[in-house]
């Protein structure tokens, strides 16, 4: 039986699925896969560096050579090829018309709860291919329970065909010695300066309200007299103009903005940080919260019963994404070391439940159920028409 693997987002700068896709597949050794896949074929749009992508020995590297984007490449080039017996997706579509069997790991439903934070091509096109996917993939995986019940709520998906597999935060991501020299050098480097400061990591995206929170990191500057700084990292994906947004508000002293860092300078800042905020509107699952915990550092999000599952309740949970809210939790645990220790000792106990290790072989067990599920949902729908 042969397993097929769109490995798009393996390349790059990998954040989000692509971080998501490199933790589950290099755990899918000749150990772990056993007797239940013959041949694993790995799709790729360009050859793989396993010097610095460690891909287990067992995978058959095919590359489609080919500079267009992942959801043309998926659809034109490796749908004509693969021939495989199911094909793991990891970023919420499918091909639209694929040969064998789809896992389709679909993270969230965000974009179609809170359409007006996405732009139009979001809201006119993405989700509706993702609906469709994840309708007519023969079992979709997600992050969390909370994940699990909004697709089937927001795209009409069975939950008996939809399986919750936790992420974890990447073994690199773990305490340090205070004393480490190592943070304080990239403290100076990331943030220059030695002062305590707040850390955002992920994109910048309309979910993720930038403005309303630099707006609260501001209020908290003018009413706290405090020196703490803000150091935001992340790809500004929807080009907001963060320069001129920190100008207004009067922080350009105190914030700095990264597009992007290795994960070894990021597990020093997550051990330098005071506190890491995530200013999302809703999440279910969170790779930044996870690894921040991993690593001891408190953590500030909204209350969401996909957050309150993740973090363990380890976390300062605020009931709304306001300027005022985000300003109260900033200042709070800026002036609260115990709590700060608290929730810092608190954190590193809930992280220990996850484990990149045990994310892939319940992967790896939901793709065989797939392989062997007697009637695969149709390759297209009902209409025959892409997508409805």
């Amino acid at each position: 039986m042969k397993l097929g693997i769109n490995g798009w987002r393996i390349h790059g700068q990998r954040t989000g699925v692509g971080r998501y896709l490199l933790n589950v597949v290099k755990n899918w050794t000749p150990e772990m896969v056993g007797g239940r896949f013959d041949e694993i074929n790995f799709y790729t749009p360009k050859p793989v560096d396993r010097a610095e992508v460690l891909l287990p020995e067992n995978f058959r590297e095919r590359v489609l050579a080919s500079n267009r984007p992942m959801l043309v490449w998926e659809n034109v080039h490796m749908a004509r090829v693969a021939t495989d017996d199911v094909m793991f997706c990891p970023s919420y579509s499918r091909p639209w018309l694929a040969r064998g069997k789809t896992v389709v790991v679909t993270h969230d439903a965000v974009s179609q709860m809170y359409p007006e934070l996405f732009p139009q091509s979001a809201r006119l096109f993405h989700n509706r291919l993702y609906g469709w996917s994840a309708r007519h993939a023969t079992l979709v995986i997600t992050d969390s329970e909370a994940a699990r019940h909004d697709i089937a709520g927001c795209w009409g998906v069975p939950l008996s065909r939809i399986r919750v597999v936790y992420m974890a935060p990447a073994d690199i991501f773990k305490p340090l010695a205070p004393d480490d020299e190592r943070i304080n050098e990239a403290c100076e480097r990331l943030t220059g300066s030695s002062a305590p400061f707040f850390l955002f990591v992920g994109k910048l995206s309309g979910r993720r309200n930038i403005p309303l929170f630099l707006e609260a990191f501001a209020e908290f500057k003018r009413s706290t007299q405090l020196p703490h700084r803000l150091l935001m990292i992340g790809l500004n994906i929807h080009d907001l103009n963060v320069s001129k947004l920190i100008v207004d508000l009067g922080i350009t002293e105190s914030v700095k903005h990264c597009l992007y860092i290795s994960d070894e300078d990021l597990n020093l800042i997550y051990n330098a940080a005071e506190a890491f905020i995530s200013p999302s509107t809703y999440e279910t699952i969170s790779l930044p919260v996870m690894e921040a915990q991993a690593t001891g550092t408190p953590v500030i999000c909204i209350d969401t019963a996909g957050m309150r599952d993740i973090t363990g309740g380890a976390a300062l949970l605020i009931p709304k994404l306001e300027v005022e809210e985000m300003h109260k939790a900033l200042s709070q645990l800026a002036s609260d070391a115990s709590l700060r220790h608290e929730l810092s000792e608190r954190g590193l106990a809930n992280a220990r439940r996850f484990s990149w290790q045990r994310c892939s072989a319940e992967t790896l067990a939901v793709i065989e159920e797939a392989a062997h599920l007697s009637s695969p949902v149709r390759s297209v729908g009902a209409s025959g028409v892409y997508p409805r």
